[in-house]
Parts: structure tokens; C-alpha cells; sequence
């Protein structure tokens, strides 16, 4: 049985992550240096989407963070435990053929299979001092919010 709501689903991705931001798009190093940066260190507080929509609050128990660091550097942990460290960038793209242009981040990663290098592609729905929250956009899209823990600075070790 489908829930009629969720042929809303898509629809409603698409306009956060084309409304919902409260960066205003400038220049595209204004979401890494700016008032509201992204540089610094996050803590996953909150993540769903999906097919049911349901946002779930991260257990207190948990050490997944990610760290972007002032010369474009990122570090993510899961549990505790570094599992990636990489490049990104933030640029003001469309999320959809034709759509208006918003803030993405670009991830570089290589886990893929084969090991070839390819971006993991988020958008930034809202940037504040405090808080991020990303989305990948699209139908069953997948929404993170992020708690700042630390201004810009070199990643740390667990």
C-alpha cells in the first residue's frame, strides 16, 4: 500500500533545496569563507529521507562528524574512526536540468569498486553559524542536519 504523501516526496526536495537555504548565493567561496562557512568541524545530529520521509536524531552515543578545513580539505568519521579523507567544493549549480542554481557541495571520494575517483554531490539547504543540513536532492532523497562542534581549523583525532 502507497502512501499518497509521498508523491509529494519529490516535489518537496526540490523546493527546499531550492528555497530552504538561508545563504544568500554570492559569489561560490562565500559558503567556504563567508559569515555562515561551511570550513570548520560538523556533528551529525540528525539524518532520514528516504522513501518514508521519517527524520531520525542520531544516537547521543555516536561519533560521526565530518571536518571541512580551510584549504579544502575533508575528513569524515563514522564511529569514532576516520573512514575518509578527501578534497570538496562548494558551487552554486542547478539541482535539476533547467532548475535555479544552488549551493552544492562536491565530496572527491574513491569508494567506489573499481577505486576510481568520483564526487559525492549534496545540497546545502541551510548554512548557519551553527547549523547544516544537506539533502541529495531528487525523489527519496536522503537529508542530514549537522551541529557545528568547531570553528575552521585542522581536523582532529578522536
Amino acid at each position: 500500500m502507497r502512501n499518497p504523501l509521498l508523491a509529494f516526496l519529490p516535489l518537496a526536495a526540490t523546493l527546499a533545496s531550492t528555497t530552504a537555504c538561508q545563504k544568500t548565493a554570492g559569489s561560490e567561496n562565500d559558503f567556504e569563507n563567508g559569515p555562515a562557512t561551511i570550513r570548520g568541524e560538523w556533528r551529525l545530529a540528525v539524518v532520514g529521507g528516504g522513501i518514508t520521509g521519517v527524520m531520525q536524531p542520531v544516537p547521543a552515543g555516536s561519533d560521526n562528524r565530518c571536518v571541512f578545513g580551510p584549504d579544502s580539505t575533508y575528513t569524515e568519521y563514522f564511529n569514532g574512526k576516520r573512514t575518509l579523507t578527501s578534497t570538496f567544493y562548494v558551487a552554486n549549480r542547478p539541482a535539476y536540468p533547467g532548475g535555479p542554481a544552488v549551493p552544492m557541495l562536491a565530496i572527491k571520494s574513491n569508494n567506489s569498486l573499481p577505486g576510481q575517483p568520483f564526487y559525492r554531490v549534496q545540497y546545502i539547504t541551510e548554512l548557519t553559524a551553527s547549523k547544516l543540513n544537506l539533502t541529495t536532492g531528487g525523489g527519496c532523497a536522503f537529508n542530514s542536519e549537522y551541529v557545528r562542534t568547531k570553528a575552521a581549523g585542522p581536523a582532529t583525532n578522536p
